[in-house]
């Protein structure tokens, strides 16, 4: 009896044990459980934490290079403007700066030129008045000489010298020794080369070819009356 008593009570204690034992490892897996949940969520807390800073980051990074890219497009387009415009002042000074270059040697080439034209054109004026002054020079010894000539078909001494408006004046046959043995009146006028006849002297030559010509007397000692006095009468 007393055995199956000891036998009970080991029993007994045997169960109590175990029910000690697995009311112990309930706790233990209990505690294992919270105390795994919470660094779970603690983990999980963290994680949300850490992708929300990421996505700030990220957020950010993206608006830092948009706001750089819209500032680097804001400073080309400010330097492109800036460089047109100074490109445009710098044209304009130097087309300035090329008209005044041009102006300033098409000046000097004209005045190059007009002084190359004044050279040529002395030289041809004085040639030409040497030219003029040798033939003049030329006429006049010939309108000297002519008279002399074998070949001048009047008397030397019946020759007048006028120069103005024509050469001579020759009164044909006025030396001869026979009584009134003047036979004409000539106006020569002499020419030599290719020169023609001056306005005068072709007004000269129409009167005499259209016969105005006249003798007249006039007495130097003897005044004309007045034919109206007028106030001073």
């Amino acid at each position: 009896m007393e055995t199956i008593v000891i036998v009970l009570l080991l029993c007994l204690v045997a169960a109590v044990g175990g029910l000690l034992s697995l009311g112990y490892r309930l706790m233990r897996l209990r505690l294992e459980r919270e105390t795994g949940g919470e660094q779970g969520r603690e983990q999980w807390r963290r994680q949300m934490e850490a992708e929300v800073v990421r996505r700030e980051e990220a957020r950010f990074a993206q608006w830092r290079e948009r706001e750089l890219a819209a500032l680097v497009a804001r400073a080309q387009r400010e330097a492109l403007l800036e460089a047109h415009e100074r490109f445009e002042q710098w044209r304009q000074q130097d087309l300035v700066t090329v008209r005044r270059q041009q102006r300033e040697l098409a000046w000097r080439e004209a005045r190059r030129a007009l002084a190359e034209w004044k050279s040529d054109q002395e030289k041809r004026i004085r040639q030409d008045a040497v030219q003029r002054s040798q033939s003049v020079t030329i006429g006049k010894i010939t309108e000297h000489l002519v008279p002399h000539l074998p070949s001048f078909p009047f008397n030397p001494k019946d020759v007048r010298f006028l120069g103005s408006p024509i050469d001579l004046i020759i009164f044909d046959g006025l030396n001869e020794e026979e009584r009134n043995g003047l036979r004409q009146v000539v106006f020569l006028e002499i020419k030599t080369g290719v020169s023609a006849l001056t306005r005068r002297e072709r007004w000269v030559r129409d009167a005499v070819r259209a016969g105005r010509v006249q003798w007249m007397e006039w007495y130097g000692d003897k005044v004309p009356p007045i034919q109206d006095p007028g106030l001073f009468e």
